[in-house]
């Protein structure tokens, strides 16, 4: 698994490509593409974790 941060400014102690810089005056949406996905995906026994509210 990866953590990906979002927020207008890089935290510390996080890589540069684990942070997506994002505008405060702008909204941002999020899409998952997925190539080739396995059975559970179509089953729907697998989904992406939710997003979480790190300060």
């Amino acid at each position: 698994s990866t953590t990906v941060y979002f927020g207008p400014t890089q935290p510390d102690g996080v890589p540069r490509g684990n942070w997506i810089q994002t505008d405060p005056a702008k909204g941002w949406f999020t899409i998952l593409r997925l190539y080739s996905p396995l059975e559970p995906f179509f089953t729907k026994e697998w989904r992406p974790s939710e997003i979480e509210l790190v300060k």
